[in-house]
């Protein structure tokens, strides 16, 4: 997998990692599962803010403009826009990385918010783990004109 530019990605990534090493008792462990698919979907989403900022050229700047443009991306429209038909006609693995972050997404909501009845995991745990690490990759592999369109797609308001 190609390293994304973003530090903290990989940093997110490597923290869902060692959770999911968790030993212990039981509910820990299963906490840990847990917060280790939230950081998951953390470093996707990080992924997408910096790619938001670099495509506008902010990311090589170090100006008041930076957060501001790296703060643009919403959870909700990030998804909705993901897995638009606008997405689709960008490329084929934008479709993909839509489908992904939305079910990693969707994962995440239940890690964060559903009762500690939710069933979880060590597998489950890692399939997401692994399914955010395809998403940085798919961001990455993205050509220049590719990227840029989905930067577009991300922050642009719609009429």
């Amino acid at each position: 997998m190609a390293p994304s530019k973003n530090t903290l990605v990989a940093d997110l990534l490597e923290v869902a990692d060692i959770l999911t090493a968790q030993k212990g008792r039981q509910n820990l462990r299963k906490a840990a599962m847990r917060r280790a698919v939230s950081s998951a979907y953390y470093a996707v989403f990080h992924e997408l803010c910096y790619l938001c900022a670099d495509q506008l050229g902010m990311w090589s700047k170090a100006n008041d403009l930076l957060e501001p443009v790296y703060r643009l991306l919403d959870h909700g429209i990030a998804r909705s826009r993901l897995v638009s038909k606008d997405a689709a006609a960008i490329c084929p693995e934008v479709l993909q990385i839509g489908t992904l972050f939305k079910d990693l997404q969707e994962a995440r909501h239940g890690a964060d918010y559903k009762t500690s009845a939710m069933p979880v995991s060590q597998d489950w745990a890692l399939s997401q783990i692994a399914d955010a690490r395809r998403i940085v990759e798919l961001i990455e592999g993205l050509s220049p004109d590719d990227r840029l369109k989905l930067a577009i797609l991300l922050i642009t308001k719609t009429r």
